[in-house]
């Protein structure tokens, strides 16, 4: 008996039956685990936090078993995916995982509240962001490419030299489908009103002076820029709220990507170089 213990084939069987039974155990345990889907508390409220948000409702009875169903449906969708192997090397899938994980760690990092301080301080560092944009009022003559062609350039140059010697501007110029005159208009409406390029040429011509052609949609403008109010600083109390969400943003912002590199500095990177 001593013999066959000590016989290396012996272990050799032993050791197989060994293998054999614990993965007849592992298979066993999968056929139970792998296929019981638990729809817990808390993931049901996850998905109707989500269903909420979309239709701008709770969700009813109804709704909920619908919820619950199709989920389900995904789960098990996945998982038979899985043992496919469907997933392996799907470009797509991945970034769609490495999204979700992205969110969950979002999620994670939600900032508490800052102190009356912190939240000054803040603002002290970014003012720029809370301020209010330069606001600008003109007037401008319109020239109409229906109605003078190629010649249109040359009329406004005429035009502009009779308004720089002084000619009264409400006399001149076409008939213009929106106002001729505005005032303390943002540069963000002046572009969707006539175009970004229009707008960004007004916010750059001095004050006081009839300037252009300007160019917009609709054709040519000589404008002249009668005032500028200057970018103004928000007082603190005023924006506090944008304040704070802006401060809770630049605080998620770091706890995600200290939480991605402490993630990333559990693994050994090892990088090819083709070159060699």
């Amino acid at each position: 008996m001593k013999r066959y213990l000590r016989d290396p084939i012996v272990h050799f069987i032993v050791l197989g039956a060994l293998l054999v039974f614990i993965h007849n155990l592992w298979n066993d345990w999968q056929g139970i685990e792998g296929r019981t889907i638990n729809v817990s508390a808390s993931e049901i409220e996850r998905l109707s936090k989500t269903w909420s948000s979309t239709s701008g409702r709770v969700p009813s009875d109804k709704d909920r078993d619908y919820i619950i169903d199709q989920y389900v449906k995904e789960e098990v969708l996945v998982r038979e995916a899985q043992r496919l192997g469907l997933g392996e090397g799907d470009v797509i899938m991945r970034r769609r995982l490495a999204q979700k994980m992205d969110f969950l760690i979002s999620a994670e990092g939600e900032a508490e509240e800052a102190s009356d301080s912190e939240l000054r301080n803040f603002y002290d560092e970014h003012k720029a962001q809370f301020a209010s944009n330069e606001r600008r009022s003109f007037n401008h003559v319109y020239l109409s490419p229906e109605k003078y062609g190629n010649a249109i350039e040359s009329q406004a140059q005429q035009l502009l030299e009779q308004l720089q010697a002084g000619v009264d501007w409400k006399d001149m110029g076409d008939p213009f489908i929106q106002k001729r005159s505005y005032a303390v208009i943002p540069q963000a409406e002046v572009g969707r009103l006539f175009g970004p390029d229009f707008a960004k040429a007004i916010f750059a011509l001095k004050q006081g002076q009839w300037s252009g052609p300007i160019g917009s949609a609709f054709g040519l403008h000589l404008v002249k820029i009668e005032t500028v109010d200057d970018a103004l600083q928000a007082d603190f109390e005023a924006v506090k709220p944008q304040v704070r969400d802006a401060w809770r943003a630049q605080q998620q912002l770091k706890f995600k990507a200290q939480k991605v590199d402490d993630l990333v500095s559990g693994y050994t990177i090892i990088i090819e170089d083709n070159d060699t």
